[in-house]
C-alpha cells in the first residue's frame, strides 16, 4: 500500500506550534489579546500568504521591520515548536514494518518544511518527502500527486491522508487516489465524502490499515 501523508496539522501539530510562537511575539511588541486572536485567525492554518500576514502585523503592531524580514520570521520562528501528534511516529513505524510505502506530500518552502521533517525524525520514518516549492507545483494540482507516486509500484490505489478538504481530499480524489480526512472534529461540507475520516491522524491511519486488511483478507 502506498500512503501519501500531508505534513502540517496531519503528521505535526503546526497550529499549536504557531500559537506557541505567536503569543510571546505579540506580547513582546506590546500587542494585546485581540491582536493575538487576529494573528491566529488571519494566519488561517498557514494558508494566508506570509507577505499578506506580515503587512497586517506591521500595520497593526507598528513594527519597525521590513516585510521580507518578517516573512522569514513567520516562516521559520515557529518551527522549533513543531511536534508530531501523539502516536503518529508509532503508527508510521508499524506501517513501514508491515511493508507499506510512506511519502510526505506537503505545500510550503523547502527550508521550512525540511526543518519540520528533520526536527521530528520524519525523514527517517518515511520513504520520500515531496515539497511543493521543490517541484514547482502545489496541492491540489494533480501534477504534485503524480510526482509523489512516481517510481513506486503498487497494485492498489494509493491513499492521501490530510486535514485540508480542498488541497488534500479534493486534490487527491481528482488525482485518482483514495482519501483519508483528518477532520479534527469538523463536519464534512465538501461534497463527495472522503474514503475514510476520523478526528485524529492515528485514527485515520488505523481505519486505512483495517480497510487494507479487509481488501486482502
Amino acid at each position: 500500500m502506498l500512503l501519501l501523508l500531508d505534513l502540517d496539522n496531519t503528521l505535526v501539530d503546526r497550529d499549536r506550534a504557531f500559537s506557541r510562537w505567536a503569543e510571546p511575539f505579540v506580547a513582546q511588541h506590546r500587542g494585546d489579546r485581540t491582536d493575538l486572536e487576529w494573528l491566529l485567525e488571519t494566519d488561517a492554518h498557514g494558508y494566508t500568504h506570509r507577505a499578506v500576514l506580515a503587512d497586517g502585523l506591521i500595520d497593526r503592531l507598528g513594527l519597525a521591520t521590513t516585510r521580507d524580514d518578517l516573512v522569514q520570521t513567520l516562516l521559520l520562528d515557529h518551527v522549533p515548536f513543531v511536534r508530531c501528534y501523539d502516536g503518529v511516529m508509532d503508527r508510521l513505524r508499524d506501517l513501514r514494518s508491515a511493508g507499506h510505502t510512506l511519502v510526505i506530500l506537503t505545500n510550503g518552502t523547502v527550508e521550512q518544511q525540511t526543518r519540520k521533517v528533520e526536527l521530528n525524525g520524519l525523514d527517517a520514518a518515511t520513504d520520500r518527502v515531496v515539497i511543493s516549492q521543490a517541484v514547482g507545483v502545489k496541492k491540489p494540482a494533480p501534477e504534485i500527486f503524480a510526482v509523489a507516486v512516481q517510481g513506486f509500484s503498487t497494485d492498489r490505489v494509493p491513499w492521501i491522508v490530510g486535514d485540508q478538504a480542498e488541497a488534500c481530499i479534493a486534490g487527491g480524489r481528482s488525482a485518482g487516489l483514495r482519501t483519508g480526512w483528518v477532520d479534527h472534529g469538523r463536519d464534512w461540507t465538501g461534497g463527495e465524502r472522503p474514503t475514510a475520516s476520523a478526528p485524529t491522524t492515528v485514527e485515520v491511519l488505523d481505519l486505512i490499515a483495517e480497510l487494507d486488511g479487509a481488501d486482502h483478507a
